[in-house]
């Protein structure tokens, strides 16, 4: 074991007894070569199968920058430009909005600055097909306006899944062609995820105890999300990203996809400042030093890779959780080491952070349910009410929304609003907003829209 690394494992292990994580993976590299991997934990708790370097899991968004890369090899080769509009590419496409219908490129995709709102709850939960995001997507709202901001969503990606289709090949195929090469056997099916001996993911969000969350189908959005692989494997896209690219693309074309484009946010410690959107992943001052950010989180599992090109160092983490910071926590302890830092506080950082976000969640909750009600504004509102792009929802007898997996009690407010409030097996609290439709006193449709409520969308009632 490397010296920098004498003390990765009890890291490790306190990281994912803080965060409630069955299961922990972390690597590092030092001048351009994998220095140090480590795996500690349950890859399945309840069958006590111990987590170890070669267990699959989830990489979830670390997908759209290796798509990213896919496609820059496609660029190189002269089969695509950054600036080719996705319609033109893949006629099926159509925006809420007609400019960016006629005007949104690839890079337009990448950098998520389309206009589309979120639009996760038009797959989330829903038939995880590409043809049929594809019909919804007209539907889903653009806001604020096309190029208007960096608004971070996937359904940017299924787009992207046919400009790759357009070009001759498949994202599948293309995830292999990238990473196989570099020792990487991408599982990007969930029926080859399943079918490994991979981690389980768990959820909720949270400290909660851990609960096996249940697999989903990412097809639809699959170059957003699908690309599956052990800690052993996600080293080496660490490694790929310290050496610049290197054996994967030319110098020039991986400096084009990991420049900055777009400042995002701000500064929330006092080590790195200046975080921005590049066509692959993020970036960000990391004491002095560009560095490069990817992360992946929904579902059962989160993921982080960070990279410092210009020391040649990178390091890796994989959690089997719900949008669990420990795997960020990891990633950036294993960085400092590798670059030969003295490492920052980051696991007490991180654990404080997420115990303030999880105060704040209860909080805002028991606000909400504390809040006064009103009375119903008709009473005939059971029933089944349909959009386009977010499909169904059912307002039973009993006052309760069902929407997907999600069935939360319903509250008039005296401010007209209907407020759906609660948890789920995914997200440990849920609060949204439903804005009744009243025609000759019969509710006839609801303004709601569980990604953006400044962007309400009509269902119409169908029984």
């Amino acid at each position: 074991m490397n010296k920098p690394f004498n003390d990765v494992t009890e890291l490790m292990t306190r990281v994912a007894d803080d965060h409630r994580v069955p299961g922990v993976a972390a690597a590092a590299v030092v001048q351009g070569e994998v220095a140090h991997a480590a795996a500690v934990g349950w890859r399945d708790q309840e069958r006590r199968l111990p987590m170890t370097v070669d267990t699959p899991s989830r990489w979830y968004s670390i997908s759209k920058p290796l798509t990213a890369l896919a496609l820059a090899r496609l660029v190189a080769a002269g089969k695509l430009g950054w600036d080719q509009t996705v319609a033109s590419l893949a006629p099926g496409v159509r925006f809420a909005d007609p400019a960016a219908t006629e005007r949104a490129a690839l890079a337009d995709c990448l950098l998520h600055r389309t206009g589309l709102i979120s639009g996760d709850w038009t797959w989330f939960g829903a038939p995880s097909d590409p043809a049929e995001l594809l019909r919804r997507l007209p539907h889903v709202p653009c806001r604020p306006g096309f190029r208007a901001g960096h608004h971070y969503q996937n359904l940017g990606f299924t787009i992207l899944g046919e400009v790759f289709k357009a070009a001759g090949t498949d994202w599948h195929q293309a995830m292999r062609d990238l990473l196989c090469p570099l020792g990487v056997n991408p599982l990007t099916r969930l029926t080859e995820f399943a079918a490994a001996d991979r981690a389980i993911g768990y959820g909720p969000n949270g400290f909660a105890p851990p609960v096996p969350a249940g697999d989903f189908d990412f097809e639809g959005i699959a170059p957003a999300s699908a690309v599956c692989g052990s800690i052993t494997e996600l080293a080496q896209v660490a490694r790929l990203m310290a050496r610049g690219g290197e054996g994967v693309l030319p110098a020039k074309a991986w400096s084009e996809v990991t420049q900055p484009r777009l400042a995002v946010g701000e500064s929330s410690t006092k080590e790195w400042c200046a975080p921005c959107v590049a066509l692959a992943g993020r970036t960000v001052v990391y004491r002095g030093e560009l560095a490069l950010q990817w992360a992946g989180g929904f579902r059962g599992y989160t993921s982080h890779v960070l990279a410092l090109p210009q020391r040649k160092a990178a390091a890796c983490a994989l959690s089997t959780r719900t949008a669990s910071p420990a795997a960020e926590a990891l990633a950036w302890s294993m960085l400092d080491r590798a670059a030969g830092w003295e490492p920052a506080p980051w696991a007490d950082r991180f654990l404080e952070s997420k115990r303030a976000m999880r105060r704040a969640g209860e909080k805002r909750l028991a606000a909400r349910l504390a809040e006064p009600a009103a009375p119903w504004p008709a009473t005939d509102v059971a029933g089944r009410y349909v959009h386009p792009a977010y499909g169904e929802i059912v307002v039973t007898g009993d006052l309760r929304l069902q929407f997907r997996e999600v069935t939360l009690p319903l509250t008039p407010r005296p401010d007209g609003l209907v407020s759906a409030d609660g948890g789920t097996a995914d997200f440990s609290e849920l609060s949204w907003n439903l804005r009744p439709v009243i025609e000759n006193r019969r509710l006839v449709a609801w303004l709601f829209n569980p990604d953006d409520p400044a962007a309400p969308c009509r269902f119409e009632r169908v029984t």
